[in-house]
This record gives structure tokens, C-alpha cells and sequence, in this order.
């Protein structure tokens, strides 16, 4: 459907969220898509929730907002675990109307503008995708070298600026393109995680349309203490690492330069620490990490495999542990 038909028929968003034993989160997202400001736009949403924990905890959530929210709600229990049979199945429930699917996390409010500021970035010319802000909000004051770092947050961008890739924490997506390729999420990444970085970048190859940055598009990610520390984003660093490595892998295509990146990213990090981290905490950080990152590349190419969305680690995380 073209730009100027959407407007006269009206926008259909379908607003895709997974969700794992987060009611408190859950019910705090919704409640910031309530209060959504989109002018004169015409525009329908409906939320599509996927519920992936064996026991029904985001339908109790829902049995007292329904009645309230401004928006339809599709809600379904997915049984089969992992991230990726969750997200596959928003997709699947979506209406079949939708003009884009919109994706969140369910530890995120949205500021009162992302959808509307999302949705006027999509319609810059050939734009297939847009990524919006993340910003962090710590449940306690992190360690100094975090927020130096700035390792939970993405952008700030500048507005329109052509991305690689995008990641489901905040980003719209064309719906008719994804139907057009019949597109999903990869299920190789069902429990290791980076299906969003292997689902966008095919999205932007295949199409061969332009992923942009909604700039003023803020989302705030809930950060719970655990994970504002080096045993988690360690964690993270090597799962990063691991997902460019894989990605690599499947499509054929830079591994050679993959490889170069895993050994000098472990170079590096190895430089920051030992040579120039001295008086600086951040600085010996930011090394450890790049050197998990570079193993974590390498450790693909081995085919050592990292579940980072395993059930036992997911289960730990939501419970506040490692």
C-alpha cells in the first residue's frame, strides 16, 4: 500500500510484544501505550502480547486493563520456549490488515511521542525499518564505568541516519514487505538471542531498503541491578560477538573478516586493560569486554554454542540473579 493510501485509509500498527514472566513490567508497558499522543494521525493500533512462560502470568495483567486500554488486544500463550517462537508468533497473530509491525520489550515504557515519531519516520523515502532511542532507568544507581560507557543505551541518533540493523527493544518494521517474503525469525537464534540483528539486516538485504533512526522515538529499558554489572555484560559482550560470528556463518559471506575482528577486538581489549586502563576503571572495562566480544566471535567459528535465552538463565535473570 502506498504512503498516500495508508493515510487516507488510516495507519493499522500492529504493536508486537514477547513476554516472560514480567507481569509488573507488562502491565507498566501498556500503560505507556495508553497515554500515546498521535495528533490528527489516523491511526488504529492493536497490541499483540505472546506469553511464553508455562503459566499464564500476563493474563491476569490483562484481565485488569483490558476494559481500560485505548487499543484491541490479541493475547496468546505460546508454549514452545525461546525468544524466537514468542516473537514469530506475534507475527503470526498480527492482524492480517496491519500496515507495520511495531516491536517493544517487556521491561520498557514508551515515551508519550514513539509512536507517532516512529511512524513519521517510516515514510522517508524506501524506509523499510526504523530504530528508535533506548534509554536506561536503573532500579539502583549503576557503578560509575556503566554509565560512562553508556552500555545500555542506543543512539542518541541523528534523525533518519541510515542503520545496518535494528533491534526489537523499539523498531517498526514494514508489514507488507515482511508478508511479501513471508519473513520470520530465524529459530536457529531461539535460545542463543540476536534473532533481531540476523531478522533486520536480512530484512534490509533482501529488500533492499534502508533501515533508518527515529530519532526522537525514546523508549526506557528497566534495569535491574544484577544486570549492571561485568558478570552480565560480560555475558552480553559474548553473545554479541557470538551473533555476528553465526550470522556470518549462515549467509556464507565475511567470515574471513569475521575472524580478523574476533582476534583484534581480543587485541584491543587486551591494549585498553594491560596499557592504557591504569587511573581508569571505565577504560579496563570497556578491554575486558571487547575481549569477550572477540571471543565470543571465535568461539562461533569453533561452533561452540552460548544459550543465553536458555530456560535456566532465563529463569535465573528473572529472578534477579547472574
Amino acid at each position: 500500500m502506498s504512503v498516500d493510501a495508508r493515510s487516507q485509509a488510516g495507519t493499522h500498527v500492529a504493536i508486537c510484544i514477547a513476554t516472560y514472566k514480567r507481569p509488573q513490567g507488562l502491565r507498566a508497558l501498556i500503560d505507556s501505550l495508553n497515554d500515546q499522543q498521535l495528533g490528527a494521525r489516523d491511526v488504529r493500533v492493536t497490541l499483540v502480547i505472546a506469553d511464553n512462560a508455562p503459566a499464564t502470568t500476563a493474563r491476569s495483567v490483562l484481565g485488569e486493563i483490558q476494559d481500560l486500554s485505548c487499543w484491541p488486544v490479541i493475547y496468546v500463550l505460546e508454549h514452545e520456549r525461546g525468544i524466537v517462537s514468542a516473537r514469530n508468533r506475534t507475527l503470526a497473530e498480527a492482524p492480517p490488515d496491519a500496515d507495520y509491525f511495531a516491536f517493544l520489550d517487556d521491561d520498557e515504557t514508551a515515551s508519550e511521542n514513539w509512536l507517532a515519531e516512529l511512524l513519521g519516520t517510516m515514510i522517508l523515502p524506501n524506509t523499510v525499518a526504523v530504530q528508535g532511542a533506548v534509554e536506561p532507568r536503573y532500579d539502583e544507581a549503576p557503578p560509575a564505568w556503566v554509565e560512562q560507557l553508556n552500555l545500555f543505551r542506543m543512539g542518541p541518533y541523528e534523525q533518519g541516519a541510515e542503520l545496518p540493523s535494528a533491534a526489537t527493544n523499539n523498531s517498526m518494521a514494514d508489514a507488507a514487505i515482511i508478508r511479501k517474503q513471508t519473513m520470520r525469525f530465524d529459530a536457529r537464534f531461539n535460545t542463543t538471542g540476536g534473532e533481531d540483528e540476523e531478522f533486520f539486516s536480512r530484512l534490509r538485504i533482501e529488500s533492499g531498503g534502508t533501515i533508518r533512526a527515529a530519532a526522537q522515538a525514546l523508549v526506557w529499558d528497566h534495569i535491574p541491578a544484577h544486570r549492571a554489572t561485568m558478570h552480565w555484560l560480560r555475558r552480553r559482550w559474548f553473545r554479541m560477538g557470538h551473533t555476528l560470528a553465526r550470522i556470518a556463518q549462515i549467509r556464507r559471506k565475511g567470515i574471513p573478516i569475521r575472524v580478523v575482528k574476533g582476534f583484534a577486538a581480543i587485541g584491543w581489549g587486551l591494549v585498553m586493560c594491560v596499557f592504557l586502563g591504569f587511573g581508569s576503571k571505565a577504560r579496563c572495562c570497556k578491554g575486558a569486554l571487547e575481549i569477550y566480544r572477540g571471543a565470543g566471535m571465535l568461539a562461533a567459528f569453533l561452533q561452540i554454542r552460548f544459550d543465553e535465552y536458555n530456560t535456566a538463565a532465563v529463569r535465573l535473570d528473572r529472578a534477579g540473579g547472574g
